[in-house]
C-alpha cells in the first residue's frame, strides 16, 4: 500500500471517530424529587430532644441542560433545575403540641460530567458526577404562621452522584432515564421574630438538605 492511500485510510478512520462524538447538545429532565432534611434541629436552650423528625417531601421537577460530547463516551455539561418547595415538620419535648414547620425553596446551576459504556451501537449505561451552587431559601413557623422564624437565603455548594441508561433513536436524539443524589448542605432558617416564653431571639430551623431523583430525559444534538 502507497503512502497516499495509507493517509487516507487514516483520515478516514480518524474522521469517523470524531463523526461518533455528540457534539453540542441540547436537554430537558423530568424528575420525581425526594427532598429530605437530615440531622434536623431546633436550636433552643429549651428543648430536650426530638419527638417527631421531619418527613421526606416528594414532587415533580425537571432541568435544562446544555453541553458538550467528547470522544471515548465522555460529556460535560451546565444544568439549571427549576425551583423546588419543601415542608418538613418537628416536634420537640418538652413542648410537644408545639409543630415547627420549615419552609424551603431550592434551585440549582450545576456542572455535570457523564462517562458513557456502550452496550451496542444504540444503548449505554452511564456514570455522573456533578458539582455547584444550590440557591436556598428558608423559613418557617412554630404553632401557626403568627410565630414565624425568619427568612434566609444561602448560597451552597451542592454535589450530585448518579447513575443512568441511553438509547439513541438517531443520530441526533437520545432519550434515557436515571438516578441521582444530591446533597445542598446545611441550611437555616433566621431566628424566631415571635416572642418566646423568655422574649428572646433564640430560635431558629437547622439541618441538611438532601434530595433523590429518579429522572426521564430527551437529549438533542445540534
Amino acid at each position: 500500500m502507497n503512502k497516499p492511500n495509507l493517509s487516507l485510510l487514516i483520515l478516514a478512520a480518524a474522521f469517523s471517530h470524531v463523526s461518533h462524538a455528540e457534539g453540542l447538545y441540547g436537554s430537558i429532565k423530568i424528575q420525581s424529587v425526594q427532598q429530605d432534611l437530615a440531622d434536623a434541629l431546633l436550636t433552643s436552650p429549651r428543648v430536650s430532644n426530638r419527638i417527631i423528625s421531619p418527613d421526606s417531601n416528594k414532587d415533580v421537577g425537571g432541568s435544562i441542560a446544555f453541553g458538550y460530547g467528547f470522544n471515548g463516551g465522555w460529556r460535560l455539561e451546565s444544568e439549571y433545575t427549576i425551583k423546588q418547595d419543601s415542608e418538613f415538620k418537628s416536634y420537640w419535648a418538652p413542648f410537644n403540641a408545639n409543630v415547627n414547620n420549615m419552609q424551603v425553596s431550592s434551585r440549582r446551576l450545576m456542572i455535570n460530567g457523564y462517562k458513557d459504556f456502550p452496550l451496542t451501537d444504540n444503548l449505554s449505561l452511564y456514570a455522573m458526577v456533578g458539582m455547584g451552587v444550590a440557591h436556598i431559601n428558608s423559613e418557617g413557623y412554630q404553632s401557626n404562621t403568627s410565630r414565624r422564624f425568619a427568612d434566609n437565603s444561602q448560597n451552597n455548594f451542592a454535589y450530585a452522584l448518579g447513575v443512568g441508561a441511553d438509547l439513541k433513536l438517531t443520530q441526533q436524539v437520545t432519550v434515557g432515564t436515571g438516578y441521582r443524589f444530591v446533597d445542598m448542605g446545611d441550611i437555616e432558617t433566621g431566628y424566631n421574630t415571635f416572642a418566646n416564653r423568655i422574649n428572646a431571639r433564640d430560635e431558629q430551623l437547622k439541618g441538611k438538605l438532601r434530595e433523590q431523583n429518579l429522572y426521564v430525559e430527551a437529549r438533542v444534538s445540534f
